[in-house]
Parts: C-alpha cells; sequence; structure tokens
C-alpha cells in the first residue's frame, strides 16, 4: 500500500509540477515556485520507491 501511494504522489507532483510549469513560462512568479515544489516532491518519492525493498 505504502508503494502505491508514492507511486500517486510521483505521478500527482509531476503533472502538478509540469502544468505550473507552463503557467511559470507566462510570468507567472508563484507557480513557478510551485512547480519547484513538486519538483522537489516527486524526486523524494520516487528515491523512497527506489530505496525501498523488492
Amino acid at each position: 500500500m505504502v508503494r502505491a501511494a508514492l507511486h500517486a504522489c510521483a505521478q500527482a507532483c509531476k503533472l502538478c509540477g509540469d502544468e505550473c510549469e507552463t503557467h511559470a513560462q507566462h510570468g507567472m512568479q508563484h507557480c513557478q515556485v510551485c512547480a519547484q515544489a513538486c519538483r522537489q516532491c516527486e524526486q523524494a518519492c520516487n528515491q523512497l520507491l527506489q530505496g525501498m525493498a523488492a
């Protein structure tokens, strides 16, 4: 169940980061901050998934 939650979180953060990145390219600074936070969260979830024993 933990793996599924981490995978879902990583996917949600990726999608959110992608969307916020698009808005950030149009000058919305708060979207750049959001995109960075989402990328960090996605990376953390993926690192946890990789660190878990199979």
